[in-house]
C-alpha cells in the first residue's frame, strides 16, 4: 500500500534496533549487525526517470557519501521480453530495458546518522513535484484497469482462463475473477492516488502560507 514511507519506516526501524542493511533483493533484505541508530534510511522513487538520468544521480548520491541500494516496484508496465513501456515517465525514459530502469524504479539510500533528519528534497516545491511524480503510475493504472472493466463488460470475455481449476469453457467463472482482480487493484491505485493528493495538498498549503 505505501512502498515509499512504509518501507522507510521500517528500515530506519531495523537501525535503531541495531541492524545495517548489507544487501537488497527483489523480495528480501540482508542485514548486519551495527550499533543502535548508526545509520538512517531514506527511499526515492525515481522510476519516472531515464536510465541516463539514474546513472548520474547515482553518481551524486555516491559523492555526498550516501550509500543506495536499487529497488523494483511494480506498477503499470507493459512488458515484451525484457524491454517495458512506461506512459508515465519522463520524456526519455518511456521505454526500459533490463539493463536500464526495469526492477530499479526505488533507491534506498543510506547514510550516517548526524543527527539531523535525512531528507531527500531541500525544499518544499520539489517535494511536491516528487510527490506528483509518485501519483501518474497510479492515474495511469486507474484508467487502464478502468479500460480492461469496459472490454470485459461489453465483449464479455476473461482477461485469462484457469487452467488449473479448469475454467477455459467457463467463461462466466473467468469473467468473475478478472472483474474481482482488477476491482481489488483498482481499489489499491485508488486509495494510493488519494494519499499522495492530500499529500500534495498539505504542501501545497504550506507553499502558499509561507508566501
Amino acid at each position: 500500500m505505501n512502498p515509499i514511507e512504509g518501507q522507510e519506516r521500517w528500515l530506519n526501524e531495523q537501525a535503531r534496533n541495531g541492524w545495517k542493511l548489507f544487501k537488497v533483493g527483489r523480495l528480501f533484505y540482508e542485514f548486519k549487525a551495527s550499533n543502535p541508530g548508526e545509520y538512517q534510511y531514506a527511499v526515492d522513487y525515481i522510476g519516472n526517470k531515464s536510465n541516463q538520468e539514474r546513472i548520474k544521480y547515482e553518481e551524486f548520491i555516491s559523492e555526498m557519501n550516501i550509500t543506495y541500494y536499487e529497488k523494483p516496484i511494480k506498477l503499470g508496465h507493459f512488458s515484451v521480453g525484457k524491454i517495458k513501456y512506461r506512459p508515465f515517465a519522463d520524456k526519455g525514459g518511456k521505454i526500459a530495458t533490463s539493463r536500464g530502469m526495469i526492477n530499479r524504479e526505488l533507491l534506498i539510500l543510506e547514510k550516517k546518522n548526524d543527527g539531523k533528519p535525512f531528507a531527500i528534497y531541500s525544499n518544499i516545491a520539489d517535494k511536491i513535484e516528487a510527490l506528483k511524480e509518485r501519483r501518474k503510475p497510479y492515474i495511469y493504472f486507474i484508467v487502464l484497469t478502468l479500460l480492461m472493466g469496459f472490454y470485459i463488460y461489453y465483449i464479455r470475455k476473461p482477461l485469462f482462463s484457469y487452467t488449473l481449476w479448469s475454467y477455459q469453457n467457463d467463461d462466466f467463472k473467468g469473467i468473475l475473477a478478472s472483474g474481482v482482480l482488477l476491482g481489488l487493484l483498482s481499489i489499491i491505485s485508488v486509495i494510493r492516488a488519494l494519499q499522495l493528493s492530500l499529500a500534495i495538498r498539505g504542501l501545497s498549503g504550506t507553499v502558499k502560507t509561507h508566501e
